[in-house]
């Protein structure tokens, strides 16, 4: 009998030691939000793809993406590490707008010797991009503007839809969000941003 009475006493304990556990564990806030000094290196690390930000906002950095150019070869960020400023405009091949800026881009291409001019256009525009070669001849200006087509819905992310072309300015060290410019923009709207 006293056996028995020690082996429901410890099972209660039990019972009551987790029941007390799980309530406390809903009343602890995560890990992530903990501002005691010092507990930074108790907290596991947070993975980058684990971060969500609003990447239409200045100094939001530069998503991750995976683009294809014209030619169908990737590109990742790392192509753009090329010292200037990143000069991302998203665009319609059809559109007369992106048209008349890219080519005021080719216009005056000489000024974009460090700066990086990438246009990126949805997947479904992959058919129109040779109509845009035809009209801008992009290509033969490929090493200082890249033409591509996202495949990673980077433009899901980034794009305001307001308007297009829809131009986004990344430092070229950080690939931090500096400026975004909505329309048809002159050069002297963006001259301060050309390296």
């Amino acid at each position: 009998m006293k056996r028995n009475l020690l082996l429901l006493g410890c099972l209660l304990s039990f019972s009551c030691l987790t029941f007390a556990q799980k309530k406390n564990a809903k009343k602890d806030p995560p890990q992530e939000k903990l501002t005691i000094p010092g507990s930074a290196s108790l907290r596991p690390p947070v993975k980058a793809m684990d971060l969500k930000f609003d990447y239409k906002q200045v100094n939001a950095p530069m998503p991750q993406f995976d683009i294809f150019n014209h030619q169908n070869e990737n590109i990742t960020k790392d192509v753009l590490d090329a010292g200037g400023n990143i000069i991302m405009m998203v665009f319609n091949p059809v559109c007369d707008h992106c048209e008349n800026q890219t080519k005021l881009f080719i216009d005056n291409i000489d000024l974009f010797k460090k700066s990086r001019l990438l246009l990126v256009a949805a997947p479904v525009q992959v058919p129109n991009l040779s109509y845009f070669e035809s009209n801008v001849k992009f290509s033969l200006y490929k090493n200082l503007m890249t033409v591509s087509v996202d495949s990673a819905k980077v433009l899901d992310k980034i794009f305001n839809y307001v308007e297009l072309p829809q131009i986004n300015i990344y430092d070229g060290k950080t690939h931090r969000l500096l400026k975004t410019f909505n329309s048809l923009q002159p050069l002297d709207s963006l001259r301060s941003f050309i390296q």
